[in-house]
């Protein structure tokens, strides 16, 4: 085996790890299994007002947190390509724009259980 791409293993086992532990937690959160707590899940000041804005953040969150998924395919699938392509550099930055892009997902989920949450906590 190349010893670049060997290098290389330990970034893109983060590009996938990310989104199977942030799916994982999210999905518990949205159906209940995962208790409103302050060490795991989407934890903003309005996801924590009550289980039922906990409950109702998670699942708003979790079709865009299901995006990272494909994120950390296209990356991988990429990053291998660029590595036979380019060399490890170049895929070494593939990998990190997809760590990149599934960060900027995680935000923008976090934003919309914000939204939900606070939605739930509103009377009407």
């Amino acid at each position: 085996m190349d010893s670049g791409i060997v290098g290389l293993v330990p970034l893109l086992f983060g590009v996938v790890a990310v989104p199977l532990v942030c799916v994982a937690v999210t999905r518990a959160g949205a159906t209940g299994r995962l208790e409103r707590n302050g060490a795991v899940g989407i934890r903003t000041r309005d996801t924590q007002v009550s289980d039922a804005a906990w409950q109702a953040g998670h699942a708003a969150a979790l079709p865009m947190v299901t995006r990272t998924v494909w994120v950390a395919v296209v990356a991988v699938v990429l990053a291998v390509a660029t590595h036979v392509a380019a060399g490890v550099p170049w895929a070494v930055l593939v990998g990190m724009a997809g760590l990149t892009v599934e960060s900027v997902l995680l935000v923008l989920a976090a934003g919309a259980a914000g939204r939900a949450a606070r939605a739930t906590a509103q009377p009407g």
